[in-house]
């Protein structure tokens, strides 16, 4: 590999910091409209790169409580910096809040017995 390649590799490695984020709303999410706005307005603090709300296994309702993965810190820091986010949108009858913070999710299945 070039020297130029390896150092954009390096660059690019240090920039994308992959940062899991939970969130839940202030009210019930009776439609794939409603989680868009909900997603539209998270995605205004940095590039998201997945994100989903919970659903009920039995019903398939979504709940009020979801996760999202932004593509750097930075974007999950500016998104957690906020008290509420608020998300004001047509489909909800009253502004809908949002609270979000870092994800505690540990993904090493390490189970002794």
């Amino acid at each position: 590999m070039s020297t130029t390649a390896a150092t954009a590799t390096a660059s690019a490695a240090r920039t994308i910091s992959p940062t899991r984020m939970f969130f839940r709303t202030s009210k019930p999410i009776p439609s794939m409209a409603h989680a868009r706005s909900v997603f539209k307005q998270l995605g205004e603090y940095g590039e998201m790169v997945e994100y989903k709300f919970l659903r009920c296994p039995e019903t398939q309702q979504y709940l009020k409580y979801g996760f999202v993965v932004y593509k750097d810190q930075q974007g999950a820091q500016n998104a957690a910096s906020q008290q509420f986010i608020k998300v004001t949108s047509n489909l909800f009858d009253k502004p809908c809040d949002i609270k979000i913070e870092k994800s505690t999710y540990n993904n090493n299945n390490n189970n002794s017995y």
